[in-house]
């Protein structure tokens, strides 16, 4: 069993550490950049919200105020049954770029954006949240990338303003997704996007099934016509952190069991004979990911059915301790620092991802998502 175990805590740190060395060490031997170039295209930019009422009259200021020429922007807001001010508080701008598309029912985010899509204008089409602000000129770093027309998509990163605490451990798992999706870009394609800030040429958008989770399953329809996912690393928006364990812990719930269904509607997608690099980057960056419960958690049960027997099996158990101490330590609140705050970011993501397991295997689905802010 020892061979087992080692094996088990290997495959625990593959996608988060492996993993990105690997794929480091692809894009510097094969590297395939794309040609960024000035071009001016019509952007529909596409502010999906429920209930934001707090937030949404700064999204608009902000969106409206970017460095981009007036008649080549168009900004839809896409409003999926709020029940507060945020239908109010969007009528109230009297700009001729702004559009307001409120659906009297929920729907889920990616049903509405079934039917906003198609009325759009733009020859691109950026998607966005009402609480992911971005810079000025981010319009103009993110539409020079479709200047290489084998480019199809363009996601950015989040980078998360809060310092300490949750903020900074969530800021340095966004930092790894950012570095892993740009070596992955500057081989072949990277694995999905951000949410937050992802553009599309609007040809390339098929209809999405409900359930399905849009800044992934977009990616993969667009990998599925032969072009290409890029993050370009100059292109962000900014967000405040979730705030807690018991917020993020949903969110990953919902990620992990969204994209889960997402890869098994779409097997075709792990075909290397038919997708080459990018069905690697899949399998390691996602589905062995969302695997590392039962790798972490397997190779715990072995240390503890044969600790009494084994010393090397004893020994195996003593990060499992510092691990739950460290996470423990930054749930309470006492001394630990980045340490401590890592690991409990770490514990909250293996039990939220484990749950999305549950919730995939019982047949339930993740469709509609409530901002918590």
């Amino acid at each position: 069993m020892r061979g087992t175990a080692l094996l088990l805590l290997f495959l625990s740190g593959y996608p988060y550490v492996v993993y990105p060395l690997i794929v480091c060490v692809i894009s510097r031997i094969f590297p395939n950049a794309w040609i960024k170039g000035d071009v001016r295209p019509l952007v529909s930019v596409i502010v999906s919200v429920f209930n934001e009422e707090q937030i949404i009259e700064e999204k608009i200021r902000n969106t409206l105020s970017l460095q981009y020429p007036e008649d080549l922007l168009e900004v839809i807001v896409s409003s999926d049954g709020s029940t507060d001010k945020t239908n109010d508080l969007v009528s109230k701008f009297h700009d001729p770029r702004l559009v307001l598309r409120a659906f009297p029912e929920r729907s889920g985010k990616t049903a509405c954006l079934n039917r906003v899509v198609p009325e759009a204008r733009g020859e691109i089409i950026l998607f966005t949240d009402a609480n992911s602000m971005f810079g000025q000129d981010l319009l103009l770093k993110l539409v020079r990338n479709f200047n290489d027309p084998r480019v199809g998509l363009v996601t950015g990163w989040t980078r998360y303003a809060g310092p300490g605490g949750s903020g900074e451990a969530t800021g340095a798992y966004a930092r790894l997704e950012k570095l892993t999706k740009q070596w992955e870009s500057i081989v072949s394609s990277c694995v999905g996007a951000d949410g937050a800030v992802f553009a599309l040429r609007k040809e390339l958008y098929s209809h999405l099934e409900d359930r399905d989770i849009n800044d992934f399953v977009i990616p993969l329809q667009v990998v599925s016509k032969c072009l290409r996912v890029v993050l370009d690393p100059e292109v962000y928006c900014f967000e405040e952190p979730a705030g807690d364990e018991l917020r993020e812990f949903h969110r990953q719930v919902r990620i992990t069991n969204r994209t889960l269904g997402a890869i098994m509607r779409n097997p075709g997608a792990l075909n290397p004979f038919k997708h080459g690099t990018f069905s690697f980057f899949l399998m390691s960056h996602k589905l062995l990911r969302f695997m590392v419960p039962f790798f972490f958690w397997g190779a715990f049960l072995i240390g503890l059915a044969y600790c009494w027997s084994s010393l090397f099996h004893a020994l195996l158990l003593l990060p499992y301790g510092i691990l739950v101490g460290l996470a423990l330590a930054g749930m309470l609140g006492s001394t630990g620092g980045r340490a401590a705050n890592l690991s409990k970011v770490f514990l909250v993501t293996l039990c939220a991802q484990f749950l999305g397991w549950v919730r995939l295997a019982f047949g339930k689905s993740d469709t509609m998502w409530t901002p918590q802010r």
